[in-house]
């Protein structure tokens, strides 16, 4: 497993670009890294709190292996992976909320602080945790 550490917290990806490039780096996912940059404005609950970056990304990671590109396919693959995914990290932390986990876990610490990206990397490390095996069998 890549050490999310590299990109996230010492990298200076945000959690959402994190998140998705580490399944991509640890072969998970078989796309190009360029997708990475389509993360960049969800860092940080999409820059305002609200969804957790982490999430985020593995969810874009989940629609890539099991989601579709034309309007008359099937969407069931795609819903289950991503309920399984939230349903998991939601009972790990009690929420999906940027600002609830903040609250929660990094309410110690200044926003952009060391101690910030120190927690919140357990968020992006438990998202690919998640995402992988979820991903196994795909």
């Amino acid at each position: 497993m890549t050490d999310v550490t590299r990109y996230f917290y010492n990298g200076g990806l945000n959690c959402a670009e994190s998140t998705l490039r580490c399944l991509i780096e640890d072969g998970v996912i078989d796309a190009p890294m360029d997708i990475v940059r389509m993360m960049t404005g969800f860092g940080g609950g999409m820059q305002r709190g609200s969804t957790c970056g982490a999430v985020v990304g593995a969810v874009a990671a989940l629609g890539w292996v099991t989601g579709r590109t034309d309007p008359d396919g099937s969407r069931t693959e795609s819903a289950a992976a991503v309920r399984e995914f939230l349903k998991r990290f939601e009972e790990e932390f009690g929420t999906l909320s940027c600002r609830e986990l903040q609250a929660t876990y990094v309410k110690e610490h200044a926003l952009k602080s060391d101690g910030m990206y120190r927690k919140c990397t357990v968020f992006v490390e438990k998202a690919v945790e998640i995402a992988k095996d979820i991903l196994s069998d795909k």
